[in-house]
């Protein structure tokens, strides 16, 4: 069974996956129009008990803590 944890909980230069969305539809639609859905692969910029600064592919993306507490990764992307 593979490991997730909330993204919120990430290290700065962590890269990983995301498994699972714990939101509504019409959050998870928002996420899917920032380029965040299951099986992403995001870098954690930066992350300082506020506010999440997020790379996926050459894209920066700034997500809110409450959002960033729904989403479940696991630390092993490749």
């Amino acid at each position: 069974m593979i490991n997730t944890n909330p993204l919120a909980t990430q290290k700065e230069s962590a890269l990983v996956h995301v498994k699972k969305i714990q939101s509504d539809c019409k959050t998870q639609v928002k996420l899917l129009g920032l380029g965040i859905g299951i099986g992403s692969t995001l870098e954690i910029l930066r992350n300082r008990g506020g506010d999440m600064v997020l790379a996926n592919n050459n894209i920066r993306i700034s997500l809110g803590r409450s959002i960033a507490e729904k989403i479940l990764v696991s630390a092993d992307a490749v």
